[in-house]
Formats: structure tokens, C-alpha cells, sequence
């Protein structure tokens, strides 16, 4: 079975790929939202959908809309496609804050997850 990509390559490879992909309508969203994940191999990510391009920056250099702060566990839940909302707020593993519609509006942020193969391939892709 194919293992999981981790947060920091979803974030830094995956991710910009996918919004390089959408292109000016995930720009036009006008939002930013930063994650905040915990545990060993977590890390602060802002994601910045806004005019002229959509972006990530590792940390919190951007004042965020939405927060998400989750641990690393279920972070990869989520990119595993496993991921519960109801029982990870439940048991405090995920906190958010901001406006939360703007949940609604970034859910394609993960729509498709990926293998370390998948995560590989995408970047010796990049020119």
C-alpha cells in the first residue's frame, strides 16, 4: 500500500501545484487561511487566495480569515482521505477560528490527495 504524503510535501509541493492548476479563480476567492499543525513533522502554513496569485508561505506571514489549527494525526487523516470532522472537534484535535464559511469555499484544497510517489512525480515535473 502506498504511504501517505506528509503535511510538509502536500503543503509545499502538492498544494502550490494545485492552485498553480485553478489558476485565477482560486485567487478570486479573496481569502487566506492558515494552518497551524501540530506534532512531530507539523509546521504553520498560510494559504493565500487572493489577487494577483494563489499561494502558499510556510509560517504566518499573512493575517489569516479562517485558522485551522489540527494535530499531524489527523492532518493525515485528511490527506489519507480518512479524516472525521465531527469526532476530531470532539476530541480536540482540531480547533478553528475566523469565519468559518469560508470552510465551504476552500474545500477543494483537498479534493485529491496523493502517494510519495504522486508527490515525486509532481515535483521532477517542475521546470
Amino acid at each position: 500500500m502506498a504511504k501517505t504524503i506528509s503535511p510538509k510535501d502536500y503543503f509545499e509541493v502538492v498544494l502550490p501545484t494545485m492552485l498553480r492548476w485553478k489558476g485565477p479563480a482560486a485567487a478570486a476567492l479573496g481569502v487566506n487561511v492558515r494552518f497551524v499543525v501540530t506534532g512531530k513533522g507539523g509546521g504553520t502554513w498560510t494559504i493565500r487566495l487572493r489577487p494577483p496569485v494563489a499561494a502558499v508561505v510556510a509560517g504566518s506571514e499573512w493575517k489569516a480569515d479562517l485558522g485551522i489549527r489540527i494535530t499531524i494525526e489527523e492532518m493525515r487523516k485528511i490527506l489519507a482521505g480518512t479524516f472525521d470532522a465531527r469526532t476530531a472537534i470532539g476530541e480536540g484535535n482540531i480547533e478553528l477560528s475566523g469565519d468559518l464559511a469560508i470552510l465551504k469555499r476552500v474545500g477543494f484544497l483537498f479534493q485529491s490527495g496523493g502517494t510519495q510517489t504522486d508527490v515525486r512525480a509532481t515535483a521532477a515535473g517542475k521546470s
